[in-house]
């Protein structure tokens, strides 16, 4: 399903031809010679070599079509995003009727965030070939992008039947069906994801739970993703408890003081920390289908700050809110840009007497305060949380915290604190397509963008509910 630096079928012209082309100084050097072995240092990830490289073939072939898809993938590959979306055009001009170069312009689309656009040439190109499986795979993904879950579904499938030992068409799959909210079929499909070479396989003499009988058995649950798939999902250690097992947790290890104040985890390691002897192991992820829960349940606080609050808020006596803020993810990413929120739309809260605002920000994000001038406007807490532990004992004095899709969104929702949630357009599959709640947090309520890029429209709407909430509040709410 990733794209292809060689493309088959090639029209004549664009074929590389076999006869010795004098290049780099040397006769008996060939271009398709030197063609592979960039095609080589491209697979190995030694991006620079094959761009290089492309780029002094370029000068002997400049409308060499599979040249211009191999430096389109690398140049992609390298972040050089708007770069591969023009070489890819300038290979499918030269191939116009190659459904592998549709496809690979597609990707690049969507790469940069144009899915309408790619959701075009990604139909070209199962037009063109109609048993072209990758291509129903790359049309999927833009479909579910698009919010257009049943045709991604459909496309999915499509794929699958004409290569159903994708592992990752399936996990794909099993997103959109998350995404759409069928839980326990999306579940029992997400556990493709464990044979993709990227999803790591815990070296464990132990064997994997199968969801079989736990009595009495010692259960060792991973952290297999992020920070807040841990958050999400150590829930179901509640059940593993309830059914007579010894439950330990392996975390990462700003999550371990946290962890270890919950009732229903016998013992917390951290990564790197020795672990106890244990019988069974699973991944967190793994749980929604292994235990079997009820999704429609309604699911209670799972999540406490530790009973000495190592955070102390202040207060103040005209405030009515203590409101929490985090507004930027700290990876680089192009999902971590999209899904991050301009500091200046928060300012908006802070010229109100009612409104205490305290902002729970990590990384590199913290200077904003100072930088918009903003630092006896809100009270920098997040430079003094250092783990979870404390950021929970943080959340615990206030009334509402207002977050992007962040591990900080997840555990304010696990504790039960009232928490919205703000979504970029296209959001993680975690909080499903459409709707202002959440499935796994009664408490939270979800802001959604009506557009790519549109914040303003999603503070306008958070900015009305504020204002009735603050009418719901005392002057002075007493401590918790």
């Amino acid at each position: 399903m990733s794209d292809l630096s060689t493309i088959h079928p090639l029209r004549h012209e664009s074929r590389a031809s076999t006869m010795p082309t004098p290049l780099f100084g040397r006769a008996v050097d060939t271009f398709v010679q030197q063609l592979r072995l960039a095609g080589q240092a491209l697979r190995a990830g030694r991006l620079d070599e094959a761009i290089s490289s492309y780029f002094r073939l370029l000068a002997l072939r400049p409308y060499h079509a599979e040249l211009h898809n191999s430096l389109g993938v690398a140049l992609r590959q390298a972040g050089k995003l708007e770069a591969a979306v023009s070489h890819h055009r300038l290979s499918l001009a030269g191939d116009p009727q190659n459904p592998a170069l549709h496809s690979n312009l597609g990707n690049a689309l969507r790469a940069v965030n144009r899915p309408e656009e790619a959701v075009k040439h990604h139909f070209r190109s199962i037009a063109l070939n109609r048993d072209y499986a990758d291509g129903f795979f790359n049309l999927a993904l833009c479909l579910r992008d698009l919010g257009r879950i049943e045709e991604a579904v459909g496309c999915f499938t499509r794929a699958l039947a004409l290569n159903p030992d994708s592992k990752r068409a399936r996990s794909e799959l099993a997103i959109a069906l998350l995404m759409r909210g069928d839980l326990r079929e999306g579940f029992a499909t997400y556990e493709a994801r464990k044979r993709l070479p990227e999803t790591p396989t815990p070296d464990f003499a132990q064997p994997a739970w199968d969801g079989g009988p736990i009595q009495g058995k010692r259960i060792l649950l991973y952290a297999e993703q992020g920070l807040s798939d841990v958050l999400l999902f150590v829930r179901f250690a509640r059940e593993l408890k309830r059914r007579g097992a010894k439950v330990f947790a392996l975390c990462q290890v700003p999550l371990k003081d946290l962890l270890a104040n919950a009732d229903y985890i016998d013992d917390v390691v951290a990564e790197g920390e020795n672990l106890p002897p244990f019988d069974v192991h699973a991944s967190m992820v793994s749980l929604p289908h292994l235990c079997e829960p009820d999704f429609n349940a309604v699911s209670q606080p799972y999540l406490t700050a530790p009973s000495d609050r190592l955070i102390k808020l202040g207060r103040l006596d005209k405030a009515r809110l203590r409101v929490g803020i985090y507004w930027a993810a700290n990876g680089l990413k192009p999902q971590d840009q999209l899904r991050s929120v301009p500091f200046a739309q928060f300012l908006a809260f802070t010229g109100d007497p009612e409104l205490l605002v305290f902002s729970l920000q990590g990384g590199a994000r913290q200077k904003d305060i100072q930088q918009f001038g903003a630092g006896g406007l809100i009270h920098d807490v997040g430079r003094g949380i250092f783990d979870f532990a404390e950021a929970a004992s943080a959340l615990s004095q206030l009334d509402l915290l207002i977050s992007i899709d962040a591990p900080i969104a997840h555990l304010a929702a696990a504790m039960g604190l009232k928490t919205w949630v703000l979504l970029p357009a296209h959001p993680d599959w975690r909080w499903q397509l459409g709707g202002t709640r959440a499935p796994w947090y009664p408490t939270a309520r979800l802001f959604r963008q009506p557009r790519v890029g549109d914040w303003e429209s999603v503070f306008a709407v958070v900015r009305d509910e504020v204002e009735l909430l603050k009418l719901q509040m005392p002057l002075a709410t007493s401590a918790r």
